[in-house]
Order: C-alpha cells, then structure tokens, then sequence
C-alpha cells in the first residue's frame, strides 16, 4: 500500500504543477503552493475510497478529480490565511485571496472536463460545489467563535466538508448509497485529520477526534456494500498511516 500511495500522491503533485499559476504571477511559488498543501488527504481519501469501492476506472482517469479537491483545499489554507493576517496586520492581503479564487475557478474547470457522462460530470460539479461553500462557512464560524462554542455547533461537519466530499464523489462514480451518509462520516474524519495536525490553528478536542483511528474509519466502513467493506478499512487505514501526520515530500522507496 505504501508504494500504491506514493505513487497517487506523484500523479496527484503531477497534475497540480500543470494547473498552479506559473512563478512570478503571485507572491508565492509553485512550490511554495506545493509545500503549503501537504499532505494531500483529500485527494488520497478520494483515491482510496474509489479503489476500495470497486470503480475500475485507470488511476490517471481519477486523478482530476482528485487535484480538483486538493486546488480547492489550497484555496481554503490562502484564505483562512489571508484572514488571519488581516486580522493582525489591519491590511487586506489581495494576493492571497486572488489566488485562492483563481484555484478554486481552475478545480471546477478541471472536474468539468473529467471524461464521464455529463450527467455524471454535472452531479460531481455540484457535489463539489456544495463542500466548496460548507467548508467556507465552517471557517468563518472557526475565526468568529470561541473554539468550545464552536465544538458543539456544526462547525465541525463544515470545517471537514472536503473530506467528505472526497468520499461522496468516489460514491458517486461507484453508484453506491447512501451517499449522504457517507459524505457526514467523511466530513468528520476530514475535520479530525486537520485536528492532528500540529500549527495549524485547531487544537485536538478528543470528543471528536479519539485517539482510535479505527473510530473514525467505522462509519464510513458500515455504510459500505458488504463486498467492499473490507477494501475500504484497509484502504482509508493506509491513507491515515500515511498521510495523518504528514507525508514526506520525496517519494517512498
């Protein structure tokens, strides 16, 4: 699993070189913007979630959609720090927020063209659509609230929404229900995932975050055809084992 993961992870950091902004257009780089979107979770939960599903479509099919969430994910992290920095300087970081709605415009236009039925391509534009405008609501309750009224709203569904959009979208080219329920469980592995990650502004709360991975896997696990129930555990596993803590630059061996 180790190698299947390195090499989504090239292919996801392939196809996100081909569509960030060329060097010079913004403040930051390229591989600044690389650098800032480790470790790709949402793009390697979609993989794993589409594989553990059964969808027999060829990894390089995939990989838009997959680029897509994490050029949104960037987006997020410009925003939320361009807020912050607003917040302490009193100035408006422009830039950031330019850039930021310039990858979310170029996700949409890559899902838009990922080779499927248009009404397939359509329900994965609004699925899309629909996390994009949730986890933006969970951030500006994130920056508004205290962080224990925060815990206890639905902040938290928000804040992991890309997550399980990346879970819904791999249900969604399996055709496997119930998708919703699915994306709920998903969103809050998303939020847990960015709890374990130190500096990023969220600290741990253990109600919703247990130290017991397998907690966060289970739902999602039971919502699962029985037949690919066992595919996915060990999938979303190696995503976790891999990337939770942050995943390396360079390539496994």
């Amino acid at each position: 699993m180790r190698r299947t993961i390195a090499r989504r992870r090239a292919a996801i950091e392939d196809a996100l070189r081909t569509h960030l902004p060329e060097a010079g257009a913004f403040d930051r780089s390229p591989e600044e913007l690389l650098e800032l979107g480790r470790p790709r979770t949402r793009g390697q939960v979609f993989l794993a979630m589409a594989d553990g599903l059964g969808d027999e479509r060829p990894l390089e099919e995939l990989v838009p959609i997959a680029a897509s969430l994490e050029l949104v994910s960037l987006q997020v992290r410009l925003h939320r720090s361009a807020a912050e920095y607003g917040r302490r300087t009193g100035h408006k970081p422009t830039d950031d927020v330019l850039l930021g709605d310039l990858l979310e415009s170029k996700a949409f236009a890559l899902t838009a063209r990922f080779d499927a039925e248009p009404a397939l391509v359509e329900r994965c534009l609004e699925t899309l659509a629909e996390a994009t405008r949730a986890v933006q609501e969970g951030e500006a309750s994130l920056a508004s609230e205290p962080q224990s009224s925060v815990l206890e709203t639905d902040a938290v569904r928000r804040i992991g929404s890309l997550t399980g959009c990346a879970v819904e979208l791999a249900a969604l080219l399996a055709d496997v229900e119930p998708r919703r329920e699915l994306a709920r469980h998903g969103n809050t592995l998303g939020y847990c995932a960015r709890s374990r990650r130190p500096g990023n502004g969220v600290s741990t709360d253990r109600r919703h975050c247990p130290t017991d991975r397998s907690r966060w896997l289970e739902p999602i696990v039971e919502c699962c055809p029985p037949d690919s129930k066992a595919a996915v555990r060990t999938q979303l596993s190696a995503v976790l084992e891999a990337s939770i803590d942050r995943e390396p630059a360079d390539p496994i061996a």
